[in-house]
């Protein structure tokens, strides 16, 4: 037992020292146990070439992309210039049908906005015979007084004029009550404050005169349409035929 106790304490000692001198001899030779083994070393010395290979890789597969893509490029243009018929070739083709389809689709819009009739506007104007009128009447600001009215009928007939046209052109371009407008009239001016007394007249069709009378032809949409364009009137020149829109008196 003794015997292999000694034994193996000298194979112990000889490898110690067997270690011993190796790494004193790579001491002595220059070199440091981490340079002999890779292992021990923080930075192998593959690193270095793994890098450079990966950036290699990286320049190669980036050159390939850019031939790939000027390849597709000039195939690209080849196909656009290749001749269709006589010198047309194809790019030429695809912009020509471009700009027809462009000049059929402008055309079409144009067409349909000329020849497009609107419902409301075919209408047999002869079959609107029922009656519909209204009274009102309103002040003038910027006219003449009342005693010049009254020495100069001249004066009073021109400005009756002026208000029947006012009032029927009013009347007439309204989009709802244009197409049941028949006529305006100015009865009578009168008072101190130049006060205007007008008649309006409406023609009703015989079929849904109930809803029209109702509805579109109501006293209070006719007053309404008149008072929102007194409220829109323009006073400029100051000398202007002005009708005051609080005045306005309907029924």
């Amino acid at each position: 037992m003794s015997m292999e106790l000694q034994s193996l304490g000298t194979n112990r000692s000889n490898g110690d020292g067997a270690d011993h001198v190796s790494a004193s001899e790579q001491v002595q030779n220059g070199s440091t146990p981490a340079e002999q083994n890779p292992l021990l070393s923080p930075y192998p010395e593959n690193n270095g070439d793994t890098i450079i290979q990966v950036s290699e890789d990286v320049s190669t597969e980036r050159r390939k992309r850019k031939k790939k893509v000027v390849r597709e490029v000039e195939r690209l243009t080849t196909a656009l210039n290749a001749k269709v018929f006589w010198k047309c070739s194809v790019w030429m083709t695809i912009l020509f049908l471009l700009f027809f389809i462009a000049a059929v689709i402008f055309i079409s819009i144009v067409l349909c906005s000329v020849f497009r009739k609107d419902p409301d506007d075919t209408f047999d104007r002869s079959s609107y015979q029922i009656p519909r009128d209204f009274n009102g009447s309103f002040r003038l600001t910027n006219q003449v007084s009342a005693e010049e009215l009254l020495t100069s009928s001249n004066q009073s007939q021109v400005l009756a004029s002026q208000l029947q046209k006012k009032l029927y052109g009013l009347y007439s371009d309204s989009p709802a009550l244009g197409r049941y407008f028949s006529n305006a009239e100015i009865y009578d001016i009168r008072n101190g404050s130049t006060e205007a007394v007008f008649g309006l007249s409406f023609l009703l069709p015989r079929a849904d005169q109930e809803r029209l009378r109702s509805f579109t032809l109501s006293r209070q949409l006719v007053y309404n349409v008149l008072r929102q364009a007194l409220y829109d009137q323009d006073t400029n020149p100051p000398g202007a035929l002005y009708i005051e829109p609080g005045s306005l008196q309907m029924n």
